[in-house]
């Protein structure tokens, strides 16, 4: 059984060729919506045109597992000068200024043939906005802004509460035999601090 996440065809015999030539696109869900992607040139995806944010547009590495660890990303995007089609303001004043937690950020991977002509694309990664803060070192003027994400995984594994039995002792402290009779004891237990 092959897991190609979905991917069409098309796309398929696109990733096999010798010479792949990928793009990520960006959708930040703030205000109207930031649409940038790290190509020399825009680019339309599902109608919708994402600004060619070239080297103002800095993404963590992202890789996926089975175990879907992907918890965090950073994105970095050059922030003095106001994004292509956004208007006069800075970026990093609108992004700072605005209600931008939990807020809704995609990143997928275009594809291209060798004629230069979009086949599909696959989505990379999907999360919620952490926080955003200014950072520097990022484009011709030195400042960004950085903005911290997190994905629905970041707290799968985490354990929202404790029983008071064996099994959930053994879990999380191997070997340790305090509740290895706690099904036993029939009155209320009380901890003292």
């Amino acid at each position: 059984m092959s897991n190609n996440r979905g991917m069409s065809g098309a796309l398929t015999t696109t990733t096999k060729e010798a010479t792949v030539q990928y793009y990520e696109i960006v959708h930040i869900d703030v205000n109207s919506g930031y649409y940038l992607t790290n190509a020399p040139w825009d680019i339309i995806y599902d109608g919708i045109r994402y600004y060619a944010a070239g080297n103002m547009l800095e993404l963590d590495g992202v890789e996926e597992n089975v175990g879907f660890e992907i918890e965090s990303l950073t994105i970095n995007i050059g922030g003095i000068d106001p994004l292509p089609g956004d208007g006069t303001e800075p970026f990093i004043k609108k992004i700072l200024t605005s209600d931008y937690v939990e807020r809704n950020v995609t990143i997928t991977r275009v594809y291209y043939d060798v004629d230069g002509g979009v086949v599909d694309g696959v989505v990379l990664y999907s999360g919620f906005i952490n926080t955003a803060s200014a950072a520097s070192g990022l484009g011709p003027d030195g400042a960004a802004v950085s903005i911290q994400t997190s994905n629905n995984w970041t707290d799968f594994a985490k354990l929202s509460g404790r029983h008071t039995n064996d099994t959930s002792q053994q879990a999380v402290f191997p070997g340790d035999l305090g509740f290895e009779y706690a099904k036993e004891v029939q009155k209320q237990v009380e901890w003292k601090e």
